[in-house]
Formats: C-alpha cells, sequence, structure tokens
C-alpha cells in the first residue's frame, strides 16, 4: 500500500499545483465515470435513446411516400370469415400471390412464417404457387436460433425448398425494447444468412451494403398523417387500381394486436401510423433504406470517447474561470443548451446521431470535481495562510489574506517594508540567575503581552529569538502607513515594558528596559521556504539598519530609535533628533530620531533640545553651554546627557561613528 500511495500522494501535489494536470485528470476521471454510468445505469441509457428518438421522429426530413415499396397486412378484418387466425390461411396467401403478380409488381416478400403444416390441399396449393410465380418472391425463414423445434424446423426447410428466403435480423433494445438496429446478415462459422430485406435486395441484383449489422433510417412520410408506404389491407388488393402496386415491391405481413406491433423511434410521434409498427413495415423501412442507399450516421466509440472527454474538458475549464459562482452557473446554463441545439443541428445538417446524454453527465460531473478540487485546493491553502499567518497577524487581517490570497506574492516581491526590532536588556544574564521554570514562565508572559501590541498596531511577527522580536509593516498586505504604525507600535511597547518591568520587580525579577530600533526601506519579501515549508519573510538591508538601530540604543540611552526614513513618513508624532549616526559595517550617515509619546511631551524640553541640538550641528561654541544648562534642568534625559558627555570629551558636531556593534 505504501508502494501506492506515495506516486498518488506525488500526483496530488503536482495537480495543486499545475492547474493544467489537474484539469486533465478530472477530465479524464469525469470521462471514465460518465462512460461507466451510460453503460450501467439504465435511466441514462433511457435519456440517451429518447434523445435519439426524438430526433429521429421529429427531425428527419421529411419525404414523399415511396415509390418504390408497398405493404399489405393480414388484419382481424381479413382474418374475419376464415376459422382460424394462426397459422394463417395458405390459401389466402395464394390468392394473394396471384393478385399482386397480375397486379404488375416487382417482387414480393412475404414476412410470414411456415413452421408447420395446416390443411393439405391448401398448403400444397401455396406450395405450387410460390413455385410458379415468375417475378421474385421472398419469405421469411424459421431461424435455428430462435427457439423453434426440429420439427418446425424441417417442416420450414423442406416446404421453402428452392425458394430465396431471409431471417427476420430486427433487434430489440435491451433496456426499451425499442427496435432501432438490424443485421443484414447472420454469421456462423463459415454459413452466411442473410436478413429478410437483405435477401429482397440480392434477389433484385441490387448491392449490399458491407457491414454486417445497420441503423435502421426510418423513413418519415410527407406529412404526421401520411404513412411512408401505402399501407393496404390483405382483403383490399383485389379491388385496387393496377396502378396502385405496379412497378412496386410489396411485402405481406400481418397485424394482429399488440403481439405483432414492435416499439420503433417513431413510436414517440403516437400519430395514427408511427404508433409501434407490425414487423413488416419495420422490414420496409429497413428495405427502403437499402434500395435508396441511405445511412443512418452513429458515431463509433472512438467519436463518442470524444464528445464526452470534450464536454467533460468544457466543464473544468468552466470550473476553473476566475470568476464569481454565480457567471459559472450562468456559463453552464448556457453552454448545456448551445451543445444540445448543436446536437440537433448536426442531426438537421448531417443525419449523424451524437450522443446527448453522455457528454450532458461528462459535463456536469467534471465541473462538480473541478469545483470540489478547487473549492479543496483553496481550502489547504486557507489552512496554510491560517497557519503561516494566524500566529503572527491580527484575525482580521488573516481573513483578508484567506479571502484574497493573490495579494501575497509568494515568489518574493521588492516593497518598501518598515521593521521593527525589539530586544531585553540583560537577558543572558538573566537567564543565569532564574530558575529555568520561572524564566520560561516569564519570558512566555513577555512574549505573549508585546506580540498582543504588534498583532494590535497590525503588525507582522517575522521570527521570534529567544527574547526579541522581528516585525514587519507593509508586508504581507499593503499598509500605506505602515512607517506611522511601527512607530506607534514602538511608543506602545516601550510604555508597556516599563509597566511590566514593574510588575515582574514585584516578583523579586529584576528585568532590563527593552531596547527598539525601527527603520523603513525597500527589501524582498516572500516565501523563501520553498513549496513544502511556507515561510513568508523578507531579506535586505534594511533589516539589518533596524537591528542595528535597536542595539545602538544601549551606547545611546534611548530605548526607541527611529530612522529618518521611518520618521518623514509619519505624521503627527513628535521627534526629538538624536545624531547622524554611522552604523558598525556603514560607510554612509543616518540622521535618527527618538520619538515623544503624546501623553509624556514637555514642549519647552523639545523646542530648547532642539535649539541646542542645531547649535551642535552648527558647531556653535555655545553648544556645549546649552547642554550643559539643559543637564542641570534635566538629568535623567538621555540625549541631554549624551551630548554633554561628548562635547566634555572633546566632541563636536552631532555625527557618531559607531565602531562596534
Amino acid at each position: 500500500m505504501k508502494i501506492l500511495a506515495k506516486p498518488v500522494i506525488r500526483l496530488l501535489r503536482k495537480m495543486r499545483e499545475n492547474a493544467w494536470l489537474s484539469g486533465a485528470l478530472i477530465s479524464l476521471l469525469a470521462t471514465a465515470f460518465t462512460l461507466t454510468v451510460i453503460e450501467n445505469v439504465s435511466l441514462a441509457v433511457l435519456a440517451e435513446n429518447h434523445l435519439s428518438d426524438v430526433r429521429v421522429a421529429m427531425l428527419s426530413p421529411p419525404r414523399p411516400q415511396s415509390p418504390n415499396i408497398a405493404v399489405v397486412l393480414i388484419t382481424d378484418e381479413t382474418l374475419a370469415n376464415y376459422p382460424y387466425r394462426s397459422p394463417l390461411d395458405r390459401l389466402l396467401i395464394a390468392n394473394l400471390l396471384t393478385e399482386l403478380e397480375q397486379a404488375g409488381v416487382v417482387a414480393i416478400g412475404v414476412n410470414v412464417l411456415f413452421d408447420r403444416p395446416t390443411e393439405p390441399d391448401k398448403d400444397k396449393i401455396l406450395y405450387e404457387r410460390l413455385r410458379s410465380l415468375e417475378i421474385p418472391v421472398v419469405l421469411s425463414r424459421v431461424s435455428t436460433t430462435s427457439g423453434f423445434s426440429a420439427e418446425q424446423i424441417a417442416f420450414s426447410k423442406d416446404y421453402l425448398k428452392n425458394i430465396a428466403t431471409g431471417l427476420s435480423l430486427i433487434f430489440r433494445d435491451p433496456v426499451d425494447h425499442t427496435i432501432r438496429g438490424s443485421l443484414l446478415k447472420l454469421v456462423q462459422g463459415r454459413t452466411i444468412q442473410l436478413g429478410f430485406a437483405a435477401t429482397i435486395v440480392n434477389a433484385l441484383g441490387l448491392p449490399l451494403p458491407q457491414e454486417e449489422r445497420i441503423f435502421i433510417d426510418y423513413r418519415p412520410g410527407p406529412d404526421l398523417e401520411t404513412p411512408p408506404f401505402p399501407v393496404y389491407s390483405a382483403q383490399e388488393v383485389a379491388l385496387l387500381p393496377r396502378a396502385a402496386l405496379e412497378n412496386r415491391i410489396v411485402l405481406i405481413g400481418s397485424d394482429l394486436g399488440d403481439a405483432t406491433r414492435h416499439r420503433t423511434p417513431l413510436s414517440v410521434l403516437e400519430s395514427s401510423y408511427s404508433r409501434d409498427l407490425p414487423g413488416v413495415v419495420i422490414e420496409a423501412h429497413i428495405l427502403s433504406q437499402l434500395f435508396e442507399n441511405r445511412r443512418l450516421e452513429i458515431p463509433s466509440t472512438q467519436q463518442k470517447l470524444m464528445a464526452v472527454m470534450l464536454m467533460a474538458i468544457l466543464g473544468c475549464v468552466v470550473s476553473l474561470l476566475r470568476v464569481r459562482l454565480l457567471f459559472k452557473i450562468l456559463i453552464s446554463a448556457a453552454l448545456l443548451p448551445l451543445a444540445w441545439i448543436g446536437a440537433f443541428s448536426i442531426y438537421l445538417t448531417q443525419q449523424a446521431l451524437l450522443p446527448m446524454v453522455a457528454p450532458t453527465i461528462a459535463f456536469i460531473v467534471a465541473l462538480i470535481l473541478s469545483a470540489f478540487w478547487q473549492w479543496r485546493t483553496e481550502f489547504q491553502l486557507r489552512e496554510r495562510i491560517h497557519h503561516a499567518f494566524g500566529r503572527f497577524l491580527a484575525p482580521a487581517v488573516v481573513e483578508q489574506i484567506v479571502r484574497n490570497p493573490d495579494e501575497l506574492e509568494l515568489g518574493g516581491e521588492v516593497r518598501e517594508i518598515t521593521f521593527l526590532f525589539t530586544d531585553l536588556e540583560g537577558f543572558t544574564r538573566l537567564t543565569e540567575s532564574t530558575p529555568p521554570q520561572q524564566m520560561v514562565s516569564l519570558v512566555n508572559r513577555y512574549l505573549e503581552e508585546a506580540c498582543d501590541i504588534a498583532i494590535e498596531h497590525g503588525g507582522t511577527i517575522d521570527k521570534i529569538v529567544g527574547d526579541a522580536l522581528h516585525l514587519m509593516f507593509n508586508a504581507p498586505l499593503l499598509q500605506p502607513d505602515h512607517a506611522q504604525r511601527a512607530v506607534e507600535c514602538a511608543l506602545a511597547l516601550d510604555r508597556w515594558s516599563t509597566g511590566f518591568r514593574e510588575r515582574v520587580k514585584q516578583e523579586g525579577i529584576d528585568l532590563g528596559v527593552t531596547r527598539i530600533g525601527v527603520n523603513t526601506g525597500d527589501c524582498i519579501v516572500g516565501n523563501f521556504g520553498g513549496k513544502r515549508r511556507f515561510d513568508y519573510t523578507a531579506h535586505g538591508d534594511a533589516i539589518n539598519t533596524a537591528a542595528r538601530l535597536e542595539a545602538v540604543n544601549q551606547r545611546l540611552g534611548t530605548t526607541v530609535c527611529v530612522s529618518e526614513t521611518t520618521a518623514r513618513q509619519c505624521t503627527g508624532i513628535v521627534f526629538r533628533p538624536v545624531a547622524t549616526l554611522v552604523l558598525p559595517g556603514k560607510s554612509n550617515e543616518l540622521e535618527t530620531y527618538l520619538p515623544v509619546a503624546p501623553d509624556t511631551i514637555d514642549q519647552q524640553l523639545c523646542e530648547q533640545y532642539r535649539e541646542a541640538y542645531d547649535a551642535l550641528a552648527a558647531n556653535d561654541p555655545q553648544s556645549g553651554q546649552s547642554f550643559a544648562t539643559l543637564e542641570v534642568r534635566y538629568p535623567e534625559d538621555p540625549l541631554i546627557k549624551l551630548h554633554a558627555r561628548r562635547i566634555a570629551a572633546g566632541d563636536s558636531g552631532t555625527t557618531l561613528i559607531l565602531r562596534k556593534k
């Protein structure tokens, strides 16, 4: 089972990744299912047969009444004055043969079985009459495969010796018992026995088709009330004018109620002449088809398979269209009638009976299977998205991605991203002095609350490394205000971390400050983990800069450091300039800022600091005095302390070159 399971799993994965492959396999599956249904479900066969019959009965072009064939029926009225109905009176048939020959008919076919003796005198009269006719005459022969006894077969063979005979080879459909086809010949080993109509054609010296089996092309009449062949009762023949039968092939048969009638495609019309037909009339249709060299085109097995496959492919295509469900329903509702109209039109123009039910089933099955596969694929994608982002994004954002997965560029794209890095000061020292179980609980609480704040501001948690958070804004979903969100998130984290330190301090844990670095820049963002491991992350120099800004807080004495590329995209936030930094490993200068929380703004401090900073940047000699004065007023301010210390050490300007991380 494992040997079989692995290829199947690989195939399913390829189908999920390749819409063309999935469509092809679904089409094959729908085709196989449809063919199985058509072969084994009687209702489907009945529907297909009925649609074929409707086309034959209603769309066959009307033809004039046949000038070549006439039918003479022995009816209940004919036998009203005879002492028995079966077998038919031999003298009646002998007299009919005489009257028909005198009427100038071309040939006679007697579709009556002679399988047992009747009255000896009448049997003899018919026997001699059959052999004295000067025109071709063909009689129905008893078949050895039709359930007749040995005595019946022997009598028929002897009675019809030296007379042209043919078998009745019309056959009923096993599902609905409708006669749609006939054998022209019965091949048994080296013996070939012609059918009744084929024997008449052969007796007239006309060519026969090569095939053994034909589908009967029932000849329509000129209108619904006119039969395709002149039909007379046996008692009328002697009264008919010579012109009525002259130069025609006349078939004699019985019409003695339901036992002698058969259902045909014409039965769907229920007109006076097309209700279930006597066997001899069906033979007249076959004879007419052979005489006029007409064919009813029935698609081959390969052609039917192609039609079913084509509709299955069409169903897949409709299902895979990137349109709303309502449009798919409307397209399907339009395509199926068009396909049926096409099938009817092809019969009208080419007399070809294309299958209709099987292609329809294939279309619907393929449509359903494709829709199910598409739903399954999308469901798995949703699960992957939930798995990849559910822990790192707000539920509303995850749902938006699920609804619009195309917004994710899984192959990677260049995008401007704002990155926020955090780090907990003294974490290594803390792990060495705190019991492991208590440390795990502390870190989990710390990260859980920090992540909640990040998600609340729309940040994506790219990574959690120990106690550090790596956040992204503007990915995976576009956020036009990503810089603003990131800075507000940094302020919220800074404020929260202060309160968190106070809470855990009461538990006897001396937690360090949380340092935060924020930077905005272009980078490549997307799925860098491959198809099996969905790892949505980013790569680029902007990330390294954010990490260095987080680390530089330790040297600056700050807790939050924001780059100029981020600060200039923010509105409504007060920023104090920190310094012009040359970060470790960098050569370019970067202006950095300290954002001020709205509830902690000291307007006077900000203004005085700005004046002193600008003077320092301009190398104004008075800047040292300005910072000294400010340090007295604001001894705890980290930026004032930073620059006052630098000036005291002999530094000038606002540029800081940092040699180490």
